[in-house]
């Protein structure tokens, strides 16, 4: 939804929602202020609209993003945990081919570092693009992934009595099952819903802020200004943190580097 956003330098992420912010900030203030003339209200004057309305607002607003911000967290710590499971795995099985017979272990081994290699090369970028799981692009380390599966599978008959064989398949299995969590963990992220929501409120208690305050133009800039400056913290962290594959503190593929060495 906000890959653009999600790609940029954090400064530059926090100066873009600040700049939206404010836009929105000041075609609020003239609009609220041409509404009061409009009315008939006097401009000194306060308008009837109580302070608890902000109050009601700003909470909401905290708890939304509070709630969005710990859904986040995790799936962060799920995509960091998922990627360590996968390399992980993958060791075990290059630690598990020692008792394979020269030529399969050769090839299994050749195998994990283009499947390390291909998602590092292949998988992180189309990931950092916002690439879904079902995109054809990710077939390519799948292939190498289930080639392994059945090469070891067409010589259970033979391997099946070396005492590595089943920790062998098991681990290429967890490797597969990883693998499908991280590209799912992918395309996690704030729903549409929850966008729309934090900004309907963070909106009406911005007009809030302005309609109070509106008996004085000064009071109302410095208002309105500090809670554009507090709202566009918030949303700079959500988006900052929204993917856990996109961005400057999104999680990299360091766990994979270490199997492509030869």
């Amino acid at each position: 939804m906000f890959i653009v956003f999600h790609q940029l330098p954090l400064p530059l992420m926090f100066v873009v929602v600040l700049l939206i912010s404010l836009t929105i900030c000041w075609l609020i203030i003239g609009a609220v202020r041409t509404a009061a003339r409009f009315a008939g209200y006097d401009p000194t004057e306060m308008l009837p609209i109580r302070d608890s309305i902000i109050g009601a607002c700003t909470t909401i607003f905290a708890l939304i993003i509070a709630f969005s911000a710990a859904g986040i967290w995790n799936d962060a710590l799920n995509a960091r945990n998922t990627v360590q499971r996968e390399a992980d795995a993958l060791e075990n099985v290059a630690v598990l081919t020692a008792g394979l017979p020269a030529d399969v272990q050769s090839t299994i081994r050749n195998d994990i570092r283009a499947y390390a290699s291909s998602v590092i090369t292949i998988d992180w970028p189309e990931m950092a693009k916002g690439g879904t799981i079902d995109n054809p692009v990710f077939d390519q380390s799948e292939k190498i992934l289930i080639g392994m599966i059945e090469l070891l599978s067409s010589k259970q008959a033979s391997l099946a009595q070396l005492a590595t064989f089943t920790p062998l398949l098991n681990q290429l299995l967890e490797v597969r099952h990883a693998r499908l969590a991280r590209l799912a963990a992918a395309d996690a992220g704030i729903s549409w819903a929850q966008w729309i929501a934090m900004f309907i409120i963070s909106t009406v208690a911005l007009t809030a802020i302005a309609i109070c305050n509106t008996h004085s133009r000064r009071m109302q800039v410095t208002a309105t200004h500090l809670y554009v400056l507090v709202a566009s913290a918030a949303y700079f962290v959500i988006l900052a943190h929204d993917r856990p594959f996109i961005g400057t503190v999104s999680v990299k593929p360091l766990a994979f580097q270490s199997l492509i060495k030869p």
